[in-house]
């Protein structure tokens, strides 16, 4: 079930698809802020976070775009790859000394009638490198540099605990301090993840069963208990 959640992000970064906005409101971090204390006041141990910014662009602005990329990134590390769906260019910036781990990404689509897509990614260790605070300081530069208004944005945090949760338990206090709404849930053996909504967050990837905005996974390994929450899908392996 882990293909479902990449293969979801991966049909989302190509096909153009961007997750649904409430009028009159603008994407911005918080659910991180919120994610992070929730995590603390169950006593988990973060480690990882990682956010996602995402913009289809005009094939015509791409050139430009990655010229600044370019300019950015300390040194000019690129992946080109392409497959029978798409073109696409990875960078990396190249700054050993930072607490984390940036990828620029423009994706650009066989088909035509699809938009060039340009994906900026953060991943950062838990509260032992970076502060929620430095994260959402770094991501909102990055958006006034690279992308517009229309940007859309993921959130994903990963913790664990030192021994075995009932998640059962740890999900419905999720569920309950984020007011959600359960939309489909699996299980299988020692992993369980859950899709939601909540009105806090105004994300939202519409689905058969209704709007999603929140995704909930646990999984037992080796003795202890990883925990990964996405608003509003998954971006990180778990």
């Amino acid at each position: 079930m882990k293909i479902l959640w990449t293969g979801l992000l991966t049909l989302t970064l190509l096909s153009g698809v961007h997750p649904q906005e409430t009028a009159g409101e603008q994407t911005d971090i918080s659910p991180l802020l919120e994610l992070a204390a929730f995590a603390e006041g169950e006593q988990l141990h973060v480690t990882e976070y990682k956010v996602v910014l995402k913009e289809s662009i005009n094939i015509d602005e791409a050139e430009q775009v990655i010229q600044q990329i370019k300019a950015y990134v300390s040194e000019d590390q690129v992946i080109e790859e392409e497959t029978n769906l798409a073109r696409k260019k990875t960078f990396t910036n190249g700054q050993k000394s930072s607490d984390f781990i940036e990828h620029f990404t423009v994706i650009t689509p066989r088909d035509e009638t699809i938009s060039t897509e340009l994906v900026y990614s953060l991943t950062t260790g838990g509260t032992q490198t970076l502060t929620t605070q430095e994260i959402m300081q770094q991501i909102n530069q990055i958006q006034k540099r690279f992308f517009s208004e229309n940007v859309t944005l993921y959130t994903c945090l990963k913790a664990e605990d030192g021994g075995i949760i009932d998640d059962v338990l740890i999900y419905q206090k999720f569920k309950k301090a984020f007011n959600i709404t359960t939309i489909e849930a699996a299980t299988e053996q020692r992993w369980t993840s859950r899709s939601g909504y909540t009105s806090r967050w105004n994300q939202a990837i519409p689905l058969p069963n209704g709007a999603m905005n929140v995704q909930f996974a646990t999984r037992t390994l080796g003795g202890r208990t990883i925990v990964t929450i996405g608003t509003p899908i998954i971006t990180a392996e778990y």
